[in-house]
């Protein structure tokens, strides 16, 4: 294992998140929402200068909301991978719906992050790849934090086969989805995987605010 000085920093990817004004991740989180620009947060910022999310009404896009309160109700999306995060500050900037990305497996910052929302208010709706290894990273959020599935169950997986061009094959060992039941018999009756990218659409939609 390599020393700590030589490793790199365990980070988070969002897009719009809304910030306070008091602190500094705070402020570059309302600079970046405002323009609708995705931010990564370190997590060294987030445990050393972590936003207050109480001092925001809301985690959206509309800074006029953000006079107090806290974030009870407002739904935090979860994706799986960067180009999710890209596309949709291409295409929707800063009206789309507050967004974290746990690159793979997520990291001590995505679930840092995750949680603090959580205490204060936010639900958690999680999306990822139909394959074996997005079903496992779906496991360990799920195990960790209250979710629940964004288009990620049986009968999204079943319409999604049903709808988008996949050539490619799952592969590696099968794994049960422990948030439905039912989705493992599906995927390997199927035995296509389906990207997040090629529900690009139907996320997206879900993501305007």
């Amino acid at each position: 294992m390599p020393p700590a000085r030589d490793r790199p920093p365990s980070v988070v990817l969002t897009l719009g998140l809304l910030g306070d004004e008091q602190t500094g991740s705070g402020r570059i989180l309302r600079a970046a929402q405002g323009t609708g620009q995705p931010v990564w947060l370190t997590l060294r910022q987030l445990v050393r200068d972590p936003p207050e999310w109480t001092a925001v009404s809301r985690v959206g896009p509309h800074p006029a909301a953000a006079s107090g309160g806290s974030l009870t109700e407002q739904t935090v999306h979860i994706c799986e991978n960067p180009v999710i995060v890209a596309l949709a500050a291409d295409r929707l900037g800063s009206e789309c719906a507050p967004l974290v990305c746990t690159n793979g497996q997520p990291g001590a910052a995505t679930l840092l992050l995750l949680r603090a929302l959580v205490a204060a208010g936010a639900r958690l709706a999680h999306h990822g790849d139909f394959d074996w290894g997005g079903v496992r990273i779906g496991n360990v959020l799920h195990a960790r934090l209250p979710l629940v599935p964004w288009r990620f169950d049986t009968e999204a997986y079943i319409r999604a086969a049903d709808s988008v061009a996949s050539p490619q094959s799952l592969t590696g060992a099968p794994a049960s989805a422990s948030w439905d039941p039912r989705l493992n018999a599906a995927m390997r009756r199927v035995g296509r995987r389906i990207e997040e990218e090629l529900m690009l659409e139907e996320l997206l939609a879900d993501l305007v605010v």
